[in-house]
């Protein structure tokens, strides 16, 4: 996605004919980025779908893993990459905007533009909401159809479908942290919390992979076999309410955040 401040004052006064209503507005700011982001999107999902063979756990046994420090690196291994590749299901993550913020800070050059067009924070933050969540189509059965296939998993039928609608809960809600850090800090700010919190689930997962034999994957697919849809109702629940709290905070920094152009 060419969201750099120089490309959106090139198309600056086509831009400002923005439409009237909020929503109107919001979708036509979404629709923007994502015909300029259009090919990132299968790429994002060509990822995740590699990724998902990756990560499909074909060591399970009766839902419960060898107790075992092979076993344990591979509950691990497995734990980490669904929990790091949720993160992105609903974020166009190989977008050109996420390669280049470390040294181009492009969310807040596109932020000065956008603010100089005449519509509200909100509809801001309802836009890049919207074009974010276009990945999740795309996204979501790219990782989670390869374990279906491929892994134990799929032993669980009409269960597996539970199962990943309580990781899409976390997807959601974690979506709403980045639209936060995305318009809410600067760019090396947002790369620093990003490692900060690779490093913090790494740290904390392989903590209790080793003292709780955690299985946090193994115990999802119990949880989703045993309830059915109860969890998952639940943490799609909470990842959208979370969503929704996280995007109304955006547009309050937004609204007092200092950006020079």
């Amino acid at each position: 996605m060419s969201i750099s401040g120089v490309s959106d004052a090139k198309a600056g006064e086509k831009d400002r004919n923005v439409p009237e209503g909020w929503f109107g507005q919001a979708i036509w700011l979404a629709g923007r980025d994502i015909r300029r982001a259009w090919l990132s999107y299968p790429i994002s999902a060509l990822f995740l779908l590699l990724f998902g063979v990756f990560a499909s756990p074909s060591f399970f046994e009766n839902g419960a893993q060898v107790r075992s420090v092979e076993g344990l690196f591979e509950a691990f291994i497995t734990d980490y990459l669904f929990l790091i590749m949720s993160l992105i299901l609903a974020v166009n993550a190989l977008s050109l905007e996420y390669l280049r913020v470390w040294h181009d800070d492009v969310f807040s050059h596109r932020l000065v533009f956008l603010k100089s067009l005449p519509i509200s924070a909100g509809t801001l933050v309802a836009s890049r909401a919207m074009s974010m969540l276009f990945a999740l189509p795309l996204n979501f059965p790219a990782f989670f159809l390869p374990i279906y296939f491929i892994s134990d998993l799929g032993e669980l039928g009409f269960s597996f479908v539970w199962f990943c609608c309580i990781w899409l809960g976390w997807a959601i809600l974690y979506a709403g942290v980045t639209l936060l850090c995305e318009l809410g800090l600067s760019g090396r700010a947002y790369v620093w919390l990003s490692l900060a919190i690779i490093a913090g689930v790494i740290t904390l997962l392989l903590l209790l992979e080793w003292t709780l034999s955690l299985n946090l994957v193994a115990r999802t697919a119990a949880l989703a076999q045993a309830y059915g849809p109860l969890p998952a109702l639940v943490s799609l629940i909470v990842g959208a309410v979370g969503f929704v709290l996280l995007a109304r905070l955006t547009v309050r920094r937004i609204e007092h955040r200092e950006l020079s152009s």
